[in-house]
C-alpha cells in the first residue's frame, strides 16, 4: 500500500502524464510531463458503459456529468484570452505593441519581426515568437495576449503552482466517529473549525453539497448499489454505507457553514489540551490553518485559477472542484468503484485547473517573480491534515479514542 501526498488508496503508481503539441493562438505548452500521480491520474481503459454492478475491486467508468457552476466563480479578477478585439482595433494594436516594448526590455528580449505584419495576424505570430523566446529563458512561464475589464490586447507572462496531479481529497468519516464520543469532543470541536475554514474562506467543496464534483459520483455509485440485485449481503452493507455517508454529511455540513465556528477557531485552537501525545500533531495542524487564516483572512484557493486563460479552445479540463473536496472516506466498502470511476473521467484529460501568477505588462513591473506562498503553505496543510484523518480512517472507532 502506498500513501501519496494527499490520500491515503490502494493504488501508486509513477506515469508519464501527456499533454498534446498546441498550436498557434492558444497552444503553447509542448511535450509531456513525469510526475507523481495518484491513482486519479492513472491510465487505465475507459469502458464504453458502465456496468450495472459495483462490487467489490470492480473497476466502473464514471457517467458524464453536465458541470455545474464551479467554484472558480469566486475569483477576484477574470482574465480573458485575446480573440475578438471588436472594432477597437487601434486600442488593440497600441496596447499590444505598448506591452511588447516593455516586455522585450524586461526580459532583454529583441522585438520579433513578426511584428510588421499585417493585423491581427502580426499580434499571434509576435506573441508565439516570444512565448517560445520566453520559455527558453523559463520553461514554466508563458507569454499570452490577456484581456480583462480595462485591457483588449496586453502581452501578459502565466505561471501556475505545480499541484502535483494529486487529489486532495479530506476525509469526514472520522469526525463524524469523534463526534459520537464524548472524550473526543475536543478534537471533534478542533476538527470542526479547521473544516469551518476550508469551507467558509478556502471554499473547499463538500461531497453533500449538490452541485459538488464528488456528490454526482457518490450519486451513479448510488444508483449502481440500488440495480444491483445479487450478493445481496454485501448490497446492503453498501446500502448502510450509503444511509450513514449521507446523513453524517448533513450533519456535519450544517455545522461547519456556521460562521459561529469560524469565529471561534482562535479560541478553541487556544484553549485544545494535549492530554495524549498524539493530540499534539492535531494541535500543531491546527495552529498552522489559523496562522493560515489570519495571514490571508480572505483567500480562497479559487482567487488566482484563472479557467480558460491558456487553453481556451479545449473545454476538457480537470477543474480544481474536482481534484480538492471532503469526501466521506478513502477506506470503505465502496472506495475501490470511486476511485476507478475518477480514474476513467481523468485518464484523458490534458489539462487541469490550477492556480497561477498573471505579471501583465502594461507597465514595468517591479518584481515577476510569483508568490505562491498561500497555496503552498495551504497543500501542504491540506496534505497534513489528510494523513491524520487517514490514519483513523476505519468503520468504526479506534477504542482507545
Amino acid at each position: 500500500m502506498k500513501c501519496n501526498t494527499a490520500l491515503k488508496v490502494r493504488w501508486g503508481i509513477k506515469v508519464k502524464y501527456e499533454t498534446g503539441t498546441q498550436k498557434q493562438d492558444n497552444q503553447n505548452y509542448k511535450g509531456e510531463q513525469g510526475m507523481e500521480a495518484t491513482t486519479a491520474i492513472q491510465r487505465i481503459r475507459r469502458q464504453a458503459k458502465p456496468p450495472a454492478r459495483c462490487k467489490r475491486g470492480s473497476a466502473q467508468s464514471g457517467a458524464e456529468r453536465t458541470r455545474s457552476a464551479d467554484r472558480n466563480g469566486f475569483l477576484k479578477h477574470r482574465f480573458l484570452p485575446f480573440w475578438q478585439y471588436g472594432n477597437n482595433r487601434e486600442q488593440a494594436e497600441r496596447e499590444f505593441l505598448c506591452s511588447l516594448s516593455i516586455l522585450c526590455k524586461h526580459y532583454d528580449l529583441p522585438i520579433p519581426e513578426t511584428v510588421n505584419g499585417s493585423f491581427p495576424q502580426h499580434i499571434y505570430l509576435t506573441q508565439q515568437v516570444l512565448s517560445d523566446q520566453i520559455k527558453g529563458i523559463d520553461n514554466k512561464l508563458s507569454c499570452i495576449i490577456a484581456k480583462d475589464d480595462k485591457h483588449i490586447a496586453t502581452l501578459a507572462t502565466v505561471k501556475r503552482y505545480d499541484t502535483g496531479m494529486t487529489l486532495y481529497y479530506i476525509p469526514v468519516r472520522p469526525l463524524w466517529h469523534w463526534l459520537q464520543g464524548s472524550q473526543s469532543q475536543p478534537l471533534a470541536e478542533l476538527l470542526l473549525c479547521m473544516f469551518a475554514y476550508l469551507e467558509q474562506v478556502v471554499r473547499v467543496p463538500f461531497y453533500t453539497e449538490q452541485d459538488s464534483y464528488l456528490a454526482s459520483q457518490y450519486e451513479t455509485l448510488e444508483q449502481w448499489v440500488n440495480d444491483d440485485q445479487e450478493d445481496e449481503p454485501y448490497r446492503q452493507k453498501q446500502l448502510d454505507e450509503f444511509y450513514v455517508m449521507q446523513n453524517a454529511g448533513l450533519k456535519i455540513y450544517a455545522q461547519i457553514i456556521d460562521p459561529q465556528r469560524l469565529a471561534d477557531f482562535e479560541s478553541v485552537v487556544q484553549n485544545f489540551q494535549c492530554n495524549e501525545s498524539w493530540l499534539n500533531e492535531w494541535r500543531d495542524v491546527a495552529m498552522e490553518f489559523l496562522q493560515l487564516y489570519k495571514r490571508y483572512p480572505e483567500r480562497s484557493i479559487f482567487d488566482h485559477i484563472h479557467s480558460d486563460l491558456l487553453y481556451p479552445q479545449d473545454e476538457d479540463r480537470i477543474y480544481a472542484d474536482q481534484y480538492i473536496s471532503f469526501y466521506w472516506s478513502g477506506n470503505d466498502c465502496f472506495q475501490d468503484c470511486l476511485f476507478d470511476m475518477i480514474d476513467n473521467h481523468f485518464q484523458e484529460i490534458a489539462y487541469m485547473d490550477e492556480p497561477a501568477h498573471v505579471q501583465l505588462f502594461d507597465y514595468t513591473p517591479e518584481n515577476t517573480i510569483p508568490d505562491f506562498d498561500f497555496e503552498t503553505r495551504l497543500f501542504e496543510l491540506m496534505d497534513k491534515l489528510s494523513r491524520l484523518l487517514n490514519k483513523y480512517d476505519h468503520e468504526q472507532c479506534e477504542p482507545a479514542i
